[in-house]
């Protein structure tokens, strides 16, 4: 007869090392796969048709709040154009953004900023710069 407490049953130890080694083959396998997945994500810095950026004058621009695919308060940025060319920038951005991602809702608006002409081309500027 075996003394009292001395009786074998299931070892705590052995259930843990298996659940660490468990997750130890999860976590490498998650791990793995976010390092050879491609990104699916990129940026394109597209340039404006110089068309739509020319100017003469400070007062031949005027002020965006949205110079790319997404407002200032959806993650876009503000930008000028020629104030003449609002209708031709409406259907080119129209274009440019058909197909693109959805814009986040993140205010980037900058209230700081007023248009110039800056050798020949409208230009988004600090209002003390």
């Amino acid at each position: 007869m075996r003394p009292m407490g001395s009786e074998k049953g299931p070892s705590w130890r052995g259930a843990t090392g298996v659940a660490l080694a468990a997750t130890a083959a999860l976590l490498a396998i998650a791990l793995a796969s976010l390092v050879s997945e491609q990104p699916t994500a990129r940026i394109k810095t597209v340039e404006l048709p110089p068309e739509i950026q020319r100017c003469s004058a400070d007062a031949d621009c005027v002020l965006l709040r949205q110079i790319g695919c997404c407002p200032c308060k959806s993650g876009g940025g503000r930008g000028a154009i020629n104030a003449a060319q609002r209708d031709e920038w409406r259907r080119y951005v129209k274009r440019l953004c058909r197909y693109r991602a959805v814009c986040v809702r993140v205010d980037t608006c900058q209230f700081d900023l007023t248009p110039a002409c800056i050798d020949g081309r409208c230009t988004a500027r600090p209002i003390h710069g």
